[in-house]
């Protein structure tokens, strides 16, 4: 039999940090000092005896069976002799079943804790780590809460049916054999291949295992004179030990959703069938021209989504069934979402759990996923585009596309700003080359550009294949790059719907500062947080860049904090977009100087 061995439990842990003894049942009384044998109990339910808790129960008859137990499996032998007190569960002979050979110890150990709780120290959700290395949970109901605990209290799922205060201690007798659950990493350990082996396979592949020789119980000779063991591992694994969330620990109160090969299966589908409906071809390759592809639509493998669905699987608190119901109608969308160990946003009323049948493990608690969706917002991780596609369109591309008053001389200074990388040979030269246009007419104070979002790639005739880059409905940051000091403009997102009709997203923003300034210097912006490309690590001990590393290929200056862009096509269906950008000092402006544009999908674009 294989066992599986959490480190934490190879170090002795002092009794006081076990459980929490807060005082819960104040109709019940007992004299602190267990070793007194004159103990006068004004509580009916606790019988006292003067014997040590060995004593009691080999000397009582219809303990004969369990009592037959703990000698067998060395129980006694272990029991403390030094004064120092314990508690045992007990089961009569009537209630007594006879464990499996190879679980007789296991069991054995299930029923003995080096602490002595009193019943007046049960506390409803105190847990008791007993000499298996896991954890007994009390449960008391509204009876036990007032001091009525036989029959209403809870060891795990067996009742508690007598109290006897001993010399060293208490013996309680309860009615059914320990059944202890098993933890998050035996469960993972244990799940069916052929209908969780997908997620299995996730999760075990993320860390690794060690022989622990020295806890191995050596069980013969191979005809090699290689030895045997019946062996014992222990699990290492950075994935998790970086959160300090150890599957096996019995310290842990965790919340693990389990998910099936088949809603895998039926996510990753229509993950793929979504960004193929916007028109993002999910099989994009990451670098495109050696730069990289700024539509990040957050797939390149089936592995890319499986990382979110890893991450999003584990949580450091013991979730119910009710915390997991989603709030019906709330004010703020976010009332709804938890955060896994990794920080990734599950929201409740989106993804579908079997809150019906949880399931009980001894270190937190695990609920089948019944479907779910890979959220919008892991499917695009930013819409990064830039204004010199001009040169790749034709004359009527031109002319659709740009459509401007009072402004001429359109051209893209090609790599205005060098091209360059933090980090050679890991991440993309990449330069700005920025499209530039003057006022055609100085005596006239307004001008403006209408501009589409474009989508360019090279095709096989040698030229481009040049299209509106169509974005999904849904809530938005949006940011921008100009070169730094331009004279005052507003932006405003106006959303076009399949007839060409017009709706406003927001009002217009005035992006240029009161003393003249501006944050929008090309894509250098620094003002935003997670600003920088899906990956990229500024603080990498590579880079050799020093303080630019958080200038590469930043989304920009900000423009709307939050804009929805609404679904005019219908649910779902990508929208065609229009970026209105005005200005009312043509008469001293000089050069207007445009970057890029990018929209970076919010929390509540699920």
């Amino acid at each position: 039999m294989k066992k599986y061995l959490n480190i934490a439990s190879l170090y002795w842990v002092p009794a006081a940090m076990l459980v929490a003894l807060a005082t819960s049942c104040n109709d019940l009384s007992d004299d602190s000092h267990y070793k007194n044998t004159n103990v006068e109990n004004t509580n009916q339910e606790v019988v006292s005896t003067q014997q040590t808790v060995v004593e009691y129960i080999q000397n009582r008859p219809d303990l004969s069976k369990m009592s037959d137990l703990f000698e067998k499996e060395g129980i006694y032998k272990e029991m403390p002799v030094s004064g120092e007190l314990h508690t045992v569960l007990v089961v009569t002979d009537v209630n007594f079943q006879e464990p499996e050979a190879e679980e007789s110890n296991k069991v054995a150990r299930s029923h003995v804790t080096n602490i002595s709780v009193s019943p007046s120290k049960l506390n409803d959700g105190d847990r008791l780590l007993m000499w298996h290395n896991k954890y007994v949970t009390i449960t008391l109901d509204e009876e036990a809460q007032k001091g009525n605990l036989i029959g209403h209290a809870l060891f795990n799922k067996s009742t508690l049916l007598e109290v006897i205060k001993a010399e060293d201690g208490f013996i309680y007798v309860i009615s059914d054999l320990i059944v202890t659950p098993t933890s998050l990493q035996d469960y993972i350990n244990n799940l069916d291949d052929t209908t969780y082996g997908r997620f299995k396979q996730m999760v075990l592949a993320s860390g690794g295992q060690q022989f622990d020789k020295a806890n191995s119980k050596v069980i013969g000779v191979d005809n090699n004179g290689n030895t045997i063991y019946d062996s014992v591992f222990i699990y290492t694994n950075d994935f998790f030990d970086s959160k300090n969330f150890d599957l096996s620990s019995e310290a842990l109160k965790a919340t693990m959703f389990v998910f099936s090969d088949q809603v895998i299966n039926d996510a990753l589908k229509e993950a793929k069938a979504t960004l193929e409906s916007w028109g993002y071809n999910h099989k994009i390759a990451l670098l495109r021209n050696g730069s990289m592809d700024s539509v990040y639509v957050g797939y390149s493998s089936d592995k890319d989504l499986e990382d979110w669905i890893l991450k999003a699987a584990f949580y450091n608190k013991t979730y119910s069934a009710e915390d997991l119901q989603p709030v019906a109608d709330p004010e703020d969308p976010t009332e709804n979402d938890i955060k896994s160990i990794y920080s990734i946003q599950w929201r409740k009323s989106v993804q579908q759990l079997d809150l019906e049948n949880p399931i009980t493990l001894s270190n937190g608690i695990a609920y089948e996923v019944k479907s779910f969706k890979i959220p919008n917002n892991r499917l695009i991780y930013r819409l990064h585009e830039e204004f010199r596609y001009y040169e790749q369109c034709d004359a009527d591309q031109k002319a659709l596309y740009f459509k401007s008053e009072n402004l001429s001389n359109f051209a893209v200074k090609t790599n205005e700003v060098a091209e360059w990388t933090p980090l050679s040979g890991v991440w993309p030269l990449h330069g700005d080359s920025p499209l530039t246009c003057k006022v055609a007419d100085n005596t006239v104070a307004n001008y403006q550009m209408d501009f589409t979002p474009l989508f360019s790639r090279p095709n096989a005739e040698g030229g481009y294949d040049v299209r509106p880059l169509m974005v999904p409905p849904g809530t938005y940051r949006m940011a921008m790059g100009f070169k730094q000091g331009m004279a005052a403009l507003s932006v405003q997102l106006i959303a076009v719907d399949e007839v060409g009709d017009e709706f406003e997203c927001a009002d217009k923003v005035d992006l240029t500062l009161a003393d003249g300034s501006t944050t929008y210097h090309y894509d250098r912006g620094a003002t935003l947080s997670n600003r920088l490309p899906e990956y990229y690590d500024p603080n990498d001990e590579r880079n050799t860049a020093g303080n630019k590393n958080g200038y590469y290929w930043t989304d920009g200056g900000p423009v709307y904090t939050e804009v929805t862009i609404p679904a005019v096509n219908g649910e779902g269906k990508a929208v065609q977009l229009l970026i209105r950008i005005k200005g009312e000092n043509g008469t001293t402006a000089g050069t207007l100087t445009f970057n890029h544009w990018c929209l970076r999908p919010t929390v509540n674009n699920y």
